[in-house]
């Protein structure tokens, strides 16, 4: 297969083109990213002999792809991992969210449906969808309700991939990926808690917790996430217009999480209660089931396991 993926350069972009590398079943991965955001590290890519033959980067934005251009790229398949992904930030700069996650989203998929062999469309979606959990865990059919302009250009983002599925039959994977942590995971002004947490810790700094911290997330290790996304691929168009749901399924607090990180880290670091923003989700917890089931995927790391890998490369990358 020959396969396309759009913000490779981001925290699942650098796995899931390691993971498509590796695999046999791959004989060429196309990564494109407008690298926007700000590394850590120089050379973000994991580089071996599988890398070096079979990927080829592209240096721009997605929004740039044309019919033509992924005609000639001869892919069987996208992943579309490319979007802007801060809750707060989308609240202040809505225009940029709705432009780049929702319109650049709808416009991809325009242009995926005049090339001749209509790729398959895998979506990385986002748990924010659902809102405040109404049971748990969260299936694909919990109500959706999103409280953030984020959440809102990731579920109309989803719409326009069903839309496409079910007017024209065009083959598309939506998954909704839970919190997902790991190396590579960026450190700008809205950065997600694990990474924030880790940097924390490794300088023995507080780590600063929003309200009680008995809010929970479902967190998992972003390798785990990759090998979901490559093993959906290698359906190839089986699963079209199917929604999964990737995570642990299981609920942590995020005043453990940071026990955890701190216990993990050997640090010194104290933990700080502020309060939180009115709008965050009280918890998060996904129901996996279907996806165990259809493809055979579940976790292999566990939150501990995970975290010490990305403590280790935070360790050995931070200046």
């Amino acid at each position: 297969m020959r396969v396309l993926v759009t913000g490779a350069a981001g925290l699942y972009g650098v796995h899931v083109v390691d993971s498509l590398v590796n695999n046999s079943n791959v004989s060429a991965v196309i990564g494109i990213d407008n690298f926007s955001r700000n590394f850590i590290t120089e050379d973000i890519f994991y580089k071996n002999e599988n890398f070096n033959k079979k990927f080829t980067l592209i240096h721009e934005g997605f929004e740039t792809l044309t019919t033509k251009r992924i005609d000639e790229l001869n892919i069987d398949a996208i992943i579309h991992l490319a979007a802007l992904v801060s809750i707060p930030e989308s609240m202040f700069i809505p225009e940029k969210y709705f432009m780049n996650n929702e319109y650049g989203t709808f416009n991809l998929l325009q242009v995926l449906y005049r090339t001749k062999n209509q790729p398959l469309m895998v979506y990385a979606s986002s748990p924010e969808v659902y809102g405040n959990p109404k049971y748990f865990p969260m299936d694909i059919n919990h109500p959706t309700d999103p409280r953030s302009i984020y959440a809102v250009t990731k579920l109309a983002a989803e719409k326009h991939c069903k839309a496409m599925h079910e007017w024209y039959g065009y083959p598309v994977v939506i998954i909704r990926n839970f919190n997902t942590f790991g190396p590579n995971q960026n450190l700008w002004a809205y950065a997600a808690v694990v990474p924030e947490f880790i940097v924390r810790a490794i300088k023995n700094e507080p780590l600063i917790i929003h309200n009680s911290g008995d809010q929970t997330r479902d967190f998992m290790y972003v390798r785990d996430a990759a090998d979901a996304y490559v093993m959906v691929i290698l359906k190839n168009k089986e699963l079209s217009g199917r929604t999964y749901n990737i995570g642990m399924g299981k609920q942590v607090r995020i005043r453990e999480l940071a026990s955890i990180i701190i216990k993990l880290a050997k640090s010194k670091s104290k933990i700080v209660y502020e309060k939180g923003r009115p709008a965050d989700l009280f918890a998060l917890h996904a129901d996996i089931s279907n996806t165990i089931a259809e493809i055979d995927w579940q976790p292999k790391y566990s939150l501990e396991k995970g975290l010490t890998e990305t403590i280790e490369w935070y360790r050995k990358h931070l200046k």
